[in-house]
């Protein structure tokens, strides 16, 4: 166990570290190439590891998963800032849940695909077979045709991404979404998929239960995904953070002794509701920030989103021995519905922008 979690580490203290500068460097050289280069260099190390794995050390493993961590971190706030350049304003949420559908859904067919090859053919192959569709997916690229970010006024690395820390500080609405997301990974998801093995294992038999429960997550996304790519309420913040309050139906599932099937319905929910919410909030983010900083945006997003969430892991065991598994789900539970309810307090939350129009925002599409 202490193995596997150096391994996984690796790769999420990579993403942690290099957000910043992929956010710096997605404002700065053009988003299509950034992606491309990210694609092109998992391609050649996956490659690598394969063709060396009978030589490779487990202790080298961590570094192979934080060198993958970094790539994804240069290429996260990329591919978001690239959706504007290439969709008009009106087609926002079509565009991001398409790419959230994708996203989703190779995950999900990944993790299948991946299993059965290295059952089936073993590791080796399995990693080839990987490196190529990095590499297919560089070339795929490569017809993207998005315009190079102009060269005036620019600044060295550090300050270009304080740049995109001082115009989320100058919209208080999205420093209240970022900072209530943060509390409820936190208070919510780090709880939650800690205790659920336990859950699965002592209540409803083990581990095939635990992989329904995930599933059932993901699943209750794909709906989400097709209404918020259509609907378009007026009020978009206030419906996304009113359907977030559903999301704390996931911790609150597993401390109370509901059937599998209540639970799976209640993870089936949660994955619902974040959905609705991640459309809605990427489009608005889109909007809300000019291109010159779009990135730097991006990139603070998920590092606030995700900072304490390693910090969450690793207190909920010992909030257990203190309080028990119930209570620190109960607890959870009511953060994440309370914090998503006084969001709605700050102004510009309900409708996901100011509410009085920044200098700096993106021309808007007339509220449907």
């Amino acid at each position: 166990a202490a193995d596997v979690g150096l391994v996984l580490g690796g790769r999420a203290v990579a993403l942690v570290v290099c957000l910043l500068v992929g956010g710096a460097i997605a404002d700065r050289v053009r988003r299509s190439r950034v992606l491309i280069g990210a694609d092109a260099f998992r391609a050649v190390l996956l490659l690598l590891v394969a063709l060396s794995l009978s030589a490779l050390p487990l202790a080298a493993l961590p570094l192979v998963t934080a060198l993958v961590g970094a790539a994804e971190a240069l290429s996260r706030p990329a591919s978001r800032s690239l959706v504007p350049k290439l969709l008009p304003q009106d087609l926002l949420e079509r565009g991001n849940a398409l790419v959230s559908a994708a996203q989703r859904g190779s995950a999900v067919l990944g993790a299948l695909v991946g299993a059965t090859a290295v059952t089936l053919v073993g590791v080796r192959p399995a990693l080839l077979a990987t490196s190529a569709v990095f590499a297919l997916g560089a070339l795929v690229m490569l017809r993207l045709d998005d315009a190079a970010p102009s060269r005036a006024g620019r600044k060295a690395v550090l300050a270009d991404a304080a740049d995109g820390m001082r115009a989320v500080r100058q919209r208080p609405w999205v420093m209240a979404v970022m900072g209530t997301v943060c509390l409820q990974l936190f208070a919510g998801t780090a709880p939650a998929l800690t205790l659920l093995p336990l859950v699965a294992r002592e209540d409803f038999g083990g581990e095939f239960a635990y992989g329904v429960v995930l599933a059932a997550m993901g699943l209750g996304a794909l709906p989400a995904i097709l209404l918020a790519g259509r609907w378009r309420p007026k009020a978009r913040g206030r419906v996304s953070m009113l359907v977030l309050t559903c999301y704390a139906l996931v911790p609150l599932s597993l401390a109370v002794p509901f059937p599998l099937p209540v639970v799976v319905l209640c993870f089936a929910l949660g994955g619902f509701a974040v959905e609705i919410y991640f459309v809605y909030w990427i489009s608005a983010l889109q909007r809300a920030f000019p291109d010159t900083v779009l990135g730097k945006v991006f990139a603070l997003d998920q590092l606030g989103a995700y900072a304490l969430l390693p910090v969450g892991f690793v207190l909920v065991g010992p909030l257990v021995t203190l309080v028990g598994a119930t209570t620190t789900l109960l607890a959870g539970a009511a953060l994440v519905a309370a914090s998503s309810l006084l969001c709605l307090l700050v102004p510009g939350v309900a409708h996901f922008q100011n509410p009085t129009p920044h200098p700096e925002d993106q021309p808007r599409e007339p509220a449907a």
